[in-house]
């Protein structure tokens, strides 16, 4: 099986991102201005002793300072997120099964990533999931919007399952959750915001336990994401991190 996004099914993009980044940049502008008021007290108090020159020489630290308070410390946070960043999970079938809704399949994902940044941080990372996959239930646990559920377990023991989790602070989330199984395919498409520590290790499964999954007869195309304008014989999922904020420790 594999990775996912959403045509009907979607879930809409979040509009924190948006407000995440010009906040960032606020803090930016903030430490500019702390940088270039002390060059003034600097200038004035120069200019009182009759050293001009001395004066400007301060106005220019001042302004090296306002670059170096672009982000939390200078830390590059989707620098953070950069080993998790354009992961995907492919399942494809073994063969080509043309217009038929199964195939074999002998691929797994199973991988693991270690986040970047400081374990003195918890970061909160938005990622956006698009792919084709078909249906699983799960038992316990949250569902959070269509196809997406937050804890919980596999609850049908041969359809695909796609699930990344977190060891710090610890979750597993899972990515095609349906009411009920069949033979059925359907693209996905979820902006989600998940913490993730500094160091933690995210994990990524995606798995057939019978080794016979249902094909993308349906020839989906998820757009902006490859192969297409092709679709994928098979099922997939792409992550890509659309922002990272440093939340408190």
């Amino acid at each position: 099986m594999l990775l996912v996004a959403c045509g009907s099914d979607a879930d809409p993009p979040s509009g924190d991102q948006a407000s995440a980044s010009s906040s960032s940049t606020g803090v930016g502008g903030a430490g500019g201005g702390a940088a270039t008021s002390a060059s003034t007290t600097a200038s004035t108090s120069a200019s009182s002793v009759g050293s001009g020159g001395a004066g400007g020489d301060g106005g220019d630290g001042g302004a090296g300072g306002s670059g170096g308070a672009g982000g939390s410390g200078g830390e590059d946070l989707l620098a953070a997120a950069a080993s998790i960043d354009g992961f995907r999970w492919e399942i494809p079938c073994d063969q080509d099964p043309g217009n038929r809704d199964e195939c074999a399949t002998s691929t797994r994902v199973d991988e693991k990533r270690t986040f970047g940044g400081s374990p003195d941080t918890v970061y909160q990372v938005t990622v956006r999931l698009r792919g084709v996959v078909e249906p699983e239930t799960y038992r316990g646990g949250t569902p959070d919007g269509m196809h997406f559920r937050v804890g919980g377990t596999p609850d049908n023991a041969t359809y695909n399952r796609y699930s990344f989790s977190v060891s710090d602070p610890p979750e597993v989330y899972y990515l095609n959750d349906n009411p009920t199984v069949g033979h059925d395919v359907f693209i996905i498409d979820h902006t989600k915001t998940i913490p993730i520590r500094g160091g933690a290790t995210v994990s990524f499964l995606g798995d057939d336990p019978n080794r016979t999954m249902i094909a993308n007869f349906k020839h989906l195309v998820v757009d902006g994401v490859p192969p297409a304008p092709e679709p994928f014989i098979g099922q997939f999922i792409q992550l890509d991190v659309q922002s990272v904020e440093a939340a408190q420790p």
